[in-house]
């Protein structure tokens, strides 16, 4: 099949929801696609409804495979996709009619990176379509990692196009079991190479939020799983590629590691001594950045107790969590 576009859909027991999000793919205006749909290892109906699927829409290929999570079934897509550009679209949310059309149009001349803006909002309450005039900003490396790490298009993959090359030549893929930071490694890789990129006025993806999502856990719960260990790493290795891209953003990143580092460690059920270790020296080594934002002051006062004495901060911050 030869299509300018390949868009990877995981699906992992989303029958209430994936042919929502696919119809919102299909009826849309850009039609040079393919929708590259990896069953996940589901069990609640799932594979068959992505096969009946396949029978329905042309632009479907559908990969069924084991439960290994998001990341290996983003990374089996990219193996997959026969596009020159790359998108993704997470199964539980749906996309604007000119989505796609739009952002492939912003990877013209030579443009390395796409992104529109994006609207929080709950199943069934989906806002109308953003009527403000769409407007395209081209941008530079230094400009478009400070508009994906500091702002408003965030270090997401749904919301933005990659070229397929750039992927490829410089192996460039989801990191394995790296929950809730799987989209920032990715986007902090491909900032590496991406020289030229073009930033869309309108929000055009639908992220349908639900009370169990990795980011309203994190926030919300009095403790995680070990696997948001990962949240941390992804800005401090975000920190060490924008060393060779930009001084702010490198101190901008080990600010929200250093913080990162603090929060996890506070909700983490438990901790590992090398973990703590981990965190403690990072925290002690770069707390002062966080003196650069107002955000971080509250967080270089409890850098300071941490730097001084994990014991005493896990009293005062873990409160009645385990040590």
């Amino acid at each position: 099949m030869s299509v300018a576009l390949s868009v990877i859909v995981p699906a992992f027991n989303a029958i209430d929801y994936l042919e929502d999000c696919i119809t919102s793919i299909i009826g849309g205006s850009y039609r040079n696609f393919e929708i590259i749909l990896i069953d996940d290892g589901s069990t609640d109906g799932t594979s068959e409804l992505c096969d009946s699927l396949k029978e329905k829409y042309a632009e479907i290929r559908v990969f069924h495979t084991e439960n290994h999570g998001i990341s290996s079934a983003r990374n089996l897509g990219l193996e997959n996709a026969a596009g020159n550009f790359i998108g993704f679209v997470d199964s539980d949310d749906t996309v604007s009619p000119n989505m796609f059309e739009a952002l492939v149009h912003a990877m013209i001349s030579g443009v390395q990176l796409a992104a529109c803006q994006f609207v929080r909002c709950v199943r069934n309450v989906v806002p109308n379509a953003d009527t403000e005039p769409l407007q395209y900003i081209t941008t530079n490396q230094v400009g478009a990692a400070a508009h994906i790490l500091r702002g408003s298009y965030g270090p997401y993959v749904w919301n933005k196009l990659y070229r397929k090359d750039i992927l490829d030549a410089n192996s460039i893929r989801f990191l394995i079991n790296s929950q809730g930071a799987e989209d920032q490694f990715f986007n902090a890789s491909y900032l590496q190479y991406c020289e030229k990129a073009t930033f869309l006025n309108q929000k055009m993806y639908n992220y349908i939020t639900t009370g169990g999502s990795i980011t309203s856990t994190f926030r919300t719960s009095r403790t995680v799983s070990n696997s948001y260990i990962s949240l941390p790493k992804s800005w401090r290795y975000t920190a060490e590629v924008m060393a060779d891209i930009s001084p702010d953003l490198r101190v901008w990143a080990q600010a929200r590691a250093t913080m990162f580092y603090q929060t996890v460690l506070r909700k983490i059920e438990n901790p590992d001594k090398q973990y703590v270790g981990e965190a403690i020296e990072y925290v002690k080594q770069n707390k002062a950045t966080l003196l650069h934002y107002k955000w971080g002051f509250k967080y270089y006062l409890s850098a300071i107790v941490l730097s001084a004495s994990y014991p005493l901060w896990a009293k005062i911050f873990r409160r009645r969590l385990p040590v």
